[in-house]
């Protein structure tokens, strides 16, 4: 007996009296086959049916046949199933064994869920956003339409009271599992996880170990691997150590070993034969992804080996992409994968990580609503007349950020109005089952009269790409996966090869998608193909950026690229369809050709102009240009010859404002101006004179140089405006005459010589400026000049005959009668032709070498 039936009584009476209920139970406890066949004869059930969700189509079809084996019937009668592309359902069908994504259109077309009276959720831990959408609608629909309807919530590992506050505080049913005792192995990595070869590696010595284990260990293997590329990596290695050292055909008891793959998209018969039980005298190792962590048994799996790994997808509103990341698995999940190696008995599991690693994974894996595009999500909760997610339970509420950029894609594609509610457009798309791009692309291309071309393209995009290529560069052509599918018998070909088993899922897919449409057969020119995809991905539309190849900007504003030339990147526009999500610039895996003709036709009507008038920086002339605009591109652009002058010239404001006053062609005699009435600021003595300071000019610039920049539209002729009458516009005739008399340009020394002042040294204003001047000139004169009105004494740089200073001051009378003795004797050795005299106060000044005897002695 499984140890669930021990509380089915418990079940039973919780459904009776409170229509809700919880039931925790680890794998093994029989919950998801003993729970429906045993509530069938419940008197609440009236005739209605059992509707059970699984999370996968693998787990579906798995559990309704082993009901029906219990039952002793076929599947289809009593016990049935539905999942995308199969369905074994009849008239004596009591209990539904269906994918999430099923139920959500049930219960869309049958909110009242009339000829259902209990839902069952299992494996609620996996926490899909299909099953968080499809207990928010059965919640609100208990509450508004149906208040007899039961809902049974079942999980192995979840946060059961948060659970079951959710539904009312429903009461928790906790059942034991039966399992064996299951020794633990931890096996490090030997280098970082981030690196392939460690991990395959060490996953190929665990499985090694394994199969020579057989004291411990005698049935099959169960390994768990983050995705196809994983899994496909490591049977190669299997299959190569096979075939060069027989290291693995077979274990140490001489049993023959099968390797089989276990993952989503593999066909039914591939997955059937990965949880088959093993033949006699062999054992089986199977490579599988977290397919195998709940839902399905493996029969005859006594040891697992976890890499620790799982791959899940991630979107990003900034980008609006998904893309897959591969993280550590949860606790929850670690203790999931290792219970398996304890189902029939005692087992052994490998941890491809240390114990201390174990200590840091999270206690539960995040719940893909608060990851994943919520586009879906958002069109469903439209179809139940829910604009705002708050108005429904969930668990966790969806990410508002998301919810809103998927509103407004839905609303570019009139799915919905303005105002979130739903439209008669949006009705047709959210009852297709297919992602709201694929639907609202089929819709329109029946419009064109490419229905049958946009099912067949919905299907490719719904499935794993089915050509893979040889070593080397892949081609990322929609176009050439169209021809593929077009002839009668597909074969493998240079460079590549097809999977044939997804190739039959698509074309089952399309003609299913055409009948759901009620689509007749029509035209399949595939260079069309590009203006249906670009319905699907107007945000995905990109230009070809900067006449490369290789890179384009999308029509969202974001970075795409393909990494390696092909024939798809020659097109100046595409459709990017397949991409890793990079948020800066993304990788390209798939991509349609697309023209800006067809950019017209497809999204003419949004087009916007934009009139523009700049500076172009690549040759300094100012430009209008008329831009037309397809969401963050420019898709034509024309040069207009009118500019207005006012908006010209405040283009060069601008330009200055913003590179400095450097632009300016500055004179000497201005920037001498300059610095003389900032000295005159500095010492307080400017009186209303404007303030000139960089800061304060460029502050002002509109005022003082934009009337001098009206007709100027290019840097060349900014260089050549008369800017010394810019800049003397800002002072009246008063002020600048009380400038050239308070702080003039020069001095007259006392040899009659015009001596100029310096007032700025560096980048410094000087509080004294500075005359430079032969000593032999200023002979005679006793006091030391004054500037401003007297208030500030100049400084004096004496120089020698050949100009080099032999004293700074500013007290002249000190100097002659101190100082100069000393100076004399060493000017009058080194320059003895020159004229020293003992007094400098009765001497002539000269400039002269050997001066006339008229001034040598004041007589």
């Amino acid at each position: 007996m499984l140890p669930i039936e021990n509380h089915i009584e418990d079940i039973k009476d919780a459904l009776r009296t409170s229509c809700r209920a919880v039931i925790q139970a680890p794998p093994g406890a029989g919950k998801t086959t003993r729970v429906p066949l045993a509530l069938l004869d419940e008197p609440w059930l009236k005739g209605k049916k059992i509707i059970l969700l699984e999370p996968r189509r693998l787990a579906a079809i798995s559990c309704a046949g082993h009901m029906a084996d219990l039952l002793e019937q076929k599947v289809g009668q009593t016990v049935g199933y539905q999942i995308r592309l199969d369905r074994k359902i009849s008239a004596q069908t009591q209990i539904e064994v269906i994918t999430e994504g099923i139920f959500t259109r049930k219960i869309q077309h049958d909110p009242s869920l009339a000829d259902v009276g209990l839902v069952i959720f299992d494996e609620f831990h996996e926490r899909n956003v299909h099953s968080d959408v499809g207990l928010a609608l059965c919640l609100d629909s208990f509450e508004a339409l149906r208040d007899d309807l039961r809902i049974l919530v079942m999980s192995a590992t979840i946060d059961v009271e948060a659970v079951s506050k959710l539904m009312g505080n429903a009461p928790v049913i906790v059942s034991k599992g039966k399992t064996y005792p299951v020794k633990t192995i931890y096996q490090p990595q030997k280098q970082q996880v981030s690196r392939p070869d460690s991990l395959f590696d060490t996953c190929i010595s665990a499985i090694k170990k394994a199969l020579a284990q057989t004291a411990q260990t005698r049935g099959d293997i169960l390994v768990f691997l983050p995705g196809i590329r994983e899994i496909q990596q490591v049977k190669a290695l299997i299959e190569l150590e096979t075939k060069e050292e027989l290291k693995l055909s077979q274990d140490s008891n001489g049993h023959k070993i099968d390797i089989f793959t276990l993952y989503g998209n593999l066909s039914g018969k591939e997955q059937a034969q990965a949880i088959a039980p093993s033949i006699l005298n062999t054992r089986k190792v199977v490579l599988a992804t977290s397919i195998a962590e709940t839902s399905i048994t493996i029969k005859g799996v006594d040891t697992v080996i976890d890499a620790g790994l799982m791959r899940i997808s991630q979107f990003s509103w900034q980008t609006g992409m998904s893309r897959l990341v591969t993280i550590p698995v949860s606790k929850a999940s670690a203790d999931q994968r290792r219970g398996r190696a304890g189902r029939t008995g005692p087992g052994t599991c490998y941890r491809l990580w240390s114990e201390y690693d174990q200590g840091l994974l999270k206690a539960f894996t995040p719940p893909e609503i608060l990851s994943v595009d919520l586009t879906g999500l958002v069109l469903e909760l439209a179809f139940w007349g829910v604009s705002d997610p708050a108005q429904l339970k969930w668990l966790d509420l969806p990410d508002k950020t998301s919810f809103i950029q998927a509103q407004m894609l839905l609303e570019s594609m009139g799915a919905l109005d303005e105002k979130g509610r739903i439209t008669k457009h949006g009705k047709k798309m959210a009852g297709s089952g297919f992602h709201p791009r694929l639907s609202h692309m089929i819709i329109m291309g029946s419009k064109k009269g490419l229905g049958t071309l946009a099912c067949r393209l919905a299907a490719v995009l719904n499935e794993r790409d089915f050509v893979r290529f040889d070593k080397g560069a892949a081609d990322p052509d929609i176009r050439l996966r169209l021809e593929l599918l077009e002839q009668k018998s597909v074969v493998r070909q240079g460079g590549f090869n097809v999977n044939k088993g997804i190739i039959h899922r698509i074309l089952m897919s399309e003609k299913k998608i055409q009948k759901d449409f009620g689509l007749r057969p029509s035209n399949m020119d595939i260079e069309k193909a590009g203006s249906l995809l670009a319905c699907a991905y107007p945000d995905r539309i990109a230009k070809k950026r900067n006449n490369q190849n290789d890179t384009f900007l999308t029509s969202a504003g974001k970075g795409v690229y393909f990494p390696f030339p092909c024939q798809v990147s020659l097109s100046e526009y595409i459709v990017a369809l397949r991409l890793d999500g990079n948020q800066r610039n993304a990788k390209m895996f798939l991509a349609a050709s697309y023209s800006v003709q067809d950019l017209e036709a497809d999204f003419g009507e949004s087009f916007k102009k934009r009139h523009t008038i700049s500076l172009d920086k690549h040759n300094g002339v100012i430009q209008a240009k008329e831009d037309v605009i397809f969401q963050k591109f420019i898709v034509a652009s024309h040069v207009l010859k009118n500019i207005d002058p006012d908006v010209a010239c405040d283009i060069m404001v601008n330009h200055i404002q913003k590179n400095g006053l450097d632009q300016l062609p500055w004179s000497k005699k201005i920037t001498a101006l300059k610095d003389r009435i900032q000295f005159l600021l500095n010492i307080g003595n400017a009186k209303d004179l404007p303030q000139v300071s960089d800061e304060n000019l460029i502050k002002n610039l509109d005022i003082w140089l934009g009337p001098f920049l009206m007709g100027i539209k290019s840097l060349k002729q900014l260089g050549k405006m008369d800017l010394d009458t810019a800049f003397l516009s800002q002072f009246t005739w008063e002020q600048q005459n009380y400038i050239e008399k308070t702080a003039p340009t020069h001095i007259v020394v006392p040899s009659g010589s015009k001596k100029p002042l310096k007032y700025r040294q560096g980048n410094k204003i000087l509080e004294s400026p500075v005359l430079e001047v032969r000593l032999q000139e200023m002979f005679g004169l006793n006091q030391t000049p004054k500037i401003a009105e007297g208030t500030v004494l100049i400084t004096i740089a004496l120089l020698s005959p050949a100009g080099r200073p032999v004293q700074i001051t500013k007290d002249l009378h000190s100097f002659w009668a101190t100082a100069y003795k000393e100076v004399k004797k060493d000017l009058a050795g080194r320059y003895p032709k020159h004229y020293w005299p003992e007094d400098p106060l009765k001497a002539m000044p000269t400039k002269r070498v050997k001066p006339n005897k008229s001034v040598i002695q004041k007589k």
